[in-house]
């Protein structure tokens, strides 16, 4: 007979700590806990540490960066400019704080499709995409807090950009940005107000978020194949998936050294470039060619292809509209994925998180301007922006479709040919980008009705057979 009482640790400390906290509890926890192995790859299961292991990286490298930084009118952008010239290794460490922000970005985003794609969502694991989707929000609001702390320039003007956008929500738009700005305009109050939420707010909101997303996640643990309540084999988490997560987190933290070594200031692109340039005047006139952070693009191109005015709304009002359903949609996908509720495929719902990384695709890749032609400070040829960037995203369409087909067997492609039909009538028949989506749209629930009527005409058959 075993004896559940006898001491388990040898060492005196273990032992002491044992006797008060119950050790051994979690020490069991750890011995029996399994990561399931289904059907699909394994790399999908780390992404959540990988994400996990670049906000650490974001923790560290900000306590160091607060050692030297101000903020104020002044010595915001004077500290940080100590901080890059001045400071042992200062320009690396602010490096490895911006490139580890996009990088935990890149991770939380493939994270989410992933989980989105493999049905990780479904009963009894509701909300822990609800809270991983909070997550996701937090994430985003920490990268438009912080861009603006350097003050500099770029930093000045993206914000009033960004920021200016929040007058499109009904009723209280010119209230939210008041709020935000600390008064009508950018201001030092907005730097205030954006360093508070950037190094208090958002970290406590975080931190309170992820422990009760990681507590969701070890009571309920990591969801198995689709049409399996439980996986018919598993992976012990401690050592074997903890030390391939490990490897992971070496792997990463090389990759982003390498990155902050090479290109301390980004590659350049706008939305991803942190070179300090000059001090935000408020007064300056904006340069051209100003724009968010990349995983903002989507948005800010989406403003501008709504025209000013439409359907007795603001154009901007009715773009924040638009995002608000497509978000609103995607954090209810556990609920309105029936199928999934029921532990059987749904493919229409892999399709959709299909349509929607195309859909943010080609309007971030617009955004960029890529095939514009146009020489510094000149406006490029939206006809041939729209082209170009069309038949990128087409391409990359007929790949994912290819792999889905041949790898996955996968046979309904209704939200991502729509979105196909969209990006191609907008880019080479020369439809407006509203009338192109309203026109794909159309087909679209023409084609869902085709199908639910055939599914009511099948389905009634049956019955009367019997």
């Amino acid at each position: 007979m075993n004896d559940t009482t006898a001491p388990r640790f040898n060492n005196p400390i273990a032992r002491w700590l044992d006797e008060r906290y119950e050790l051994r509890r979690l020490v069991d926890f750890l011995e029996h806990k399994e990561v399931p192995i289904g059907n699909h790859s394994m790399v999908w299961y780390y992404l959540g540490g990988t994400t996990m292991f670049f906000f650490v990286i974001q923790i560290l490298s900000g306590l160091l960066l607060l050692a030297y930084y101000q903020a104020g009118e002044h010595s915001s952008y004077e500290s940080i400019r100590f901080i890059t010239t001045k400071v042992p290794f200062g320009w690396l460490i602010r490096a490895v704080h911006c490139w580890s922000a996009h990088l935990m970005i890149v991770s939380l985003v493939v994270h989410m499709f992933s989980t989105m794609l493999l049905k990780a969502y479904r009963p009894p694991r509701e909300m822990t995409w609800v809270t991983g989707f909070i997550l996701f929000a937090i994430g985003l609001g920490f990268g438009f807090s912080g861009y603006l702390l350097p003050w500099n320039e770029l930093a000045f003007f993206a914000t009033s950009v960004g920021t200016d956008s929040v007058k499109a929500v009904p009723g209280i738009g010119d209230w939210l940005l008041q709020v935000m700005r600390g008064g009508p305009d950018v201001t030092i109050n907005t730097l205030y107000r954006f360093f508070a939420l950037h190094v208090v707010a958002l970290p406590l909101a975080i931190f309170m978020v992820m422990g009760v997303h990681l507590l969701f996640i070890q009571r309920q643990g990591m969801a198995p194949g689709i049409g399996h309540e439980k996986a018919e084999r598993g992976m012990k988490f401690f050592p074997n998936f903890f030390l391939r997560d490990v490897l992971l987190w070496m792997i990463c933290l090389i990759v982003l050294m390498v990155l902050a070594v090479t290109l301390p200031y980004g590659p350049g692109v706008p939305g991803v470039e942190w070179q300090l340039g000059l001090k935000a005047d408020p007064l300056a006139p904006a340069f051209p060619g100003i724009k968010p952070e990349w995983y903002f693009l989507w948005i800010y191109q989406l403003l501008k292809e709504v025209p000013p005015h439409i359907m007795g709304m603001e154009g901007p009002e009715a773009a924040l509209l638009m995002v608000s359903v497509l978000m609103l949609t995607w954090m209810f996908v556990p609920w309105l994925d029936r199928k999934a509720r029921r532990g059987e495929p749904s493919p229409g719902f892999t399709d959709f998180g299909v349509g929607a990384i195309l859909y943010v695709l080609f309007l971030t890749l617009k955004a960029w301007d890529i095939g514009g032609g146009a020489a510094h400070g000149q406006e490029p040829d939206p006809g041939a922006v729209a082209s170009t960037c069309a038949g990128i995203t087409l391409g990359i369409a007929a790949l994912i479709t290819a792999l889905r087909v041949l790898k996955y067997k996968q046979r309904y492609f209704l939200f991502s040919g729509g979105i196909a039909l969209h990006v191609a009538l907008h880019g080479f028949a020369g439809l407006s980008y509203l009338r192109s989506l309203l026109a794909a749209a159309i087909v679209v629930v023409l084609l869902l009705g085709v199908s639910w009527y055939r599914g009511t005409r099948a389905a009634g058959g049956e019955r009367r057979a019997a």
